[in-house]
């Protein structure tokens, strides 16, 4: 099982997040929050393959901007053929979500049980080794390697911070919506240099990088709380990622002491309980 997350694009530019994909051995399921109110009451879901041939899969139904349904693949697309999965809405405004760039690799969507190939499989929590110690030592090193291979980008983004650091860093990089009382930017984890100086390991944190690498997005949270004042905000370091015991346990070790049921909030489900499978952020109290 995998997450993704659907851009809303108007005119060729992405103007927010628009909803998620779940990606499964049988299926998609397609969760969309926001959709306007010109698409009626359905919108149709296509599967872009190789070819760029666009292959519908279903329509889905709208409700008060709201959707969560699930479609099959069919006999001319799967997930190893798909690029990306496209939904029309109106005018020139779709929803558009890559899966990947490349020509597809022939093999299956189910990956061997193992944590260091994919940590965020059910297999993988639930059949691999026992000792948590080992499994942290397999948060591959080659991770570091490749974040530190973009270091010398890692203080560019001192020259664009103003005074009001928040406000400038919502006007840098990309927004989402997924906290209601929360706003909340898309990083990556070079863009540590812009929490304070005690933060700025997690650019080569083990846990963060190998989340990075396989969902491509980490999240910087803002809490206001109650009240206005500067002691009421609250910031947090989201590392996207699927909910079980074990994982939480490895997270625990590297410092991340909480998890979001962000699969709940992008359906703005009220009961926002963490249960065994459900995708969303293990939480980082930090500083900007």
């Amino acid at each position: 099982m995998q997450f993704f997350y659907i851009d809303y694009i108007n005119n060729g530019k992405k103007e927010r997040n628009i909803g998620f994909l779940r990606i499964e051995n049988d299926g998609v399921s397609v969760g969309l929050r926001g959709v306007p109110l010109q698409c009626g009451n359905s919108c149709r879901v296509y599967a872009v393959n190789e070819y760029d041939e666009r292959i519908l899969m279903g329509e889905i139904a709208v409700r008060n901007g709201y959707s969560m349904e699930k479609l099959k693949w069919n006999d001319k697309v799967d997930f190893v053929h798909c690029m990306k999965i496209e939904i029309p809405l109106y005018g020139s405004r779709k929803g558009i979500c890559v899966l990947r760039d490349d020509a597809p690799q022939m093999h299956s969507l189910k990956q061997p049980a193992d944590l260091q190939q994919n940590p965020h499989s059910a297999a993988g929590m639930e059949d691999a080794p026992s000792r948590d110690t080992a499994t942290v030592a397999e948060y591959n090193k080659n991770d570091a390697v490749k974040e530190r291979n973009n270091s010398s980008e890692c203080h560019d983004i001192y020259e664009e911070i103003h005074e009001d650091k928040w406000k400038q860093l919502m006007n840098i990089y990309p927004q989402v919506h997924i906290c209601p009382e929360a706003q909340s930017i898309v990083i990556r984890p070079k863009d540590a240099v812009i929490l304070t100086q005690q933060y700025h390991e997690l650019a080569t944190n083990s846990f963060v990088l190998h989340a990075y690498y396989n969902y491509r997005q980490l999240l910087l949270f803002r809490y206001a709380g109650d009240g206005a004042a500067k002691k009421d905000i609250k910031y947090y370091l989201g590392v996207p990622g699927v909910y079980y015991e074990r994982e939480q346990r490895i997270a625990q070790m590297f410092g991340f002491e909480g998890f979001e049921n962000g699969e709940a909030r992008m359906q703005q489900d009220a009961d926002n309980k963490v249960y065994r499978g459900c995708f969303g952020y293990y939480m980082k109290r930090v500083e900007i």
